[in-house]
């Protein structure tokens, strides 16, 4: 009895090894399938969140149209307020965005099975994690860039500044502008040049992970 129950109970672990094997397979083409979504999503967060900073200027213009002293600003009102208030919503829906990227590269890079293609899959994980690395530091100081930005508008509202106050606090505001520009010029190649990585593994999964 005692070697019958072993037999099952070997049969039965064979089964759940199998099922694993391609629950694995399956756990790695829809987290790849989840990067190669999640990315474009990013990407027009960021476009969208450029172009409102765009807009700054056009927005400050329009309210000292409807009030030269700017003196709404003291309460954190009108439109270039509104401005920084949709980049702040933009960047919590990037960060969320950026976990789900964090967390499939973590997922991958845990899937242990010797059917998978293991080379294409570091590939894709270094890569995204690198891409995670960057964005991150994109949205932190993207997030010091709106306090930045705030804390400007409030100070001159009034209008009480001399031109020469004014210029000092709009290139404060500017240089950390530009430091954080620089990470979206560095980012640019690394998320275009992960499409070719992601369909190799893509067709390396449906192929079992066994050769090309």
């Amino acid at each position: 009895m005692k070697k019958i129950a072993a037999k099952v109970f070997l049969i039965s672990a064979g089964f759940l090894f199998l099922g694993a094997c391609g629950n694995t397979k399956k756990s790695a083409e829809s987290t790849v399938q989840e990067v190669q979504d999640t990315l474009p999503v990013v990407v027009q967060q960021i476009n969208d969140i450029q172009a409102l900073e765009s807009s700054l200027q056009s927005d400050w213009e329009a309210d000292i149209q409807e009030d030269y002293t700017m003196a709404n600003y003291a309460k954190k009102t009108g439109k270039v307020f509104t401005n920084i208030q949709e980049r702040q919503q933009l960047l919590k829906s990037m960060q969320k965005s950026l976990k789900v990227l964090a967390d499939d590269a973590t997922r991958l890079s845990n899937l242990k099975d010797k059917n998978l293609p293991s080379a294409e899959i570091q590939i894709v994980v270094s890569n995204v994690q690198s891409i995670v690395n960057q964005l991150k530091n994109y949205y932190e100081m993207s997030q010091k860039q709106l306090e930045k930005e705030a804390e400007f508008f409030v100070s001159i509202s009034g209008g009480k500044q001399t031109n020469d106050e004014l210029r000092s606090l709009i290139i404060e505001v500017n240089n950390s502008a530009n430091e954080r520009q620089q990470i979206i010029e560095e980012i640019n190649s690394p998320i275009s040049e992960l499409d070719r990585p992601i369909r190799i593994l893509k067709a390396r999964l449906a192929n079992n992970g066994k050769g090309e």
